[in-house]
């Protein structure tokens, strides 16, 4: 029973894996980019968090499996700035 159970747990955990992806951005150039970008990214069905940098000119993103990071990038497109695909 035991095993069956940690059996059923394990092949949850990977049903919700989490998929990272990693963006570079262009065109920023204060807080309010960041937060366009971030807003634009969170709104991808699918987003469940997004860390972007200024600095690096960057973004950090946690979705669900299966989330295309093309639709990342094309909200990203959408707000006026420059995306690409990473990781």
């Amino acid at each position: 029973m035991k095993k069956i159970v940690l059996s059923v747990l394990a092949l949850a955990a990977l049903a919700c894996a989490d998929q990272m992806t990693k963006l570079s951005i262009t065109g920023m150039t204060c807080s309010g980019c960041v937060g366009s970008v971030k807003g634009a990214i969170n709104g991808v069905d699918g987003v469940k968090s997004t860390t972007v940098y200024l600095k690096e000119g960057s973004a950090e993103v946690t979705a669900k499996e299966g989330v295309k990071p093309e639709a990342m990038c094309d909200a990203v497109k959408k707000t006026g700035y420059g995306c690409k695909v990473i990781k």
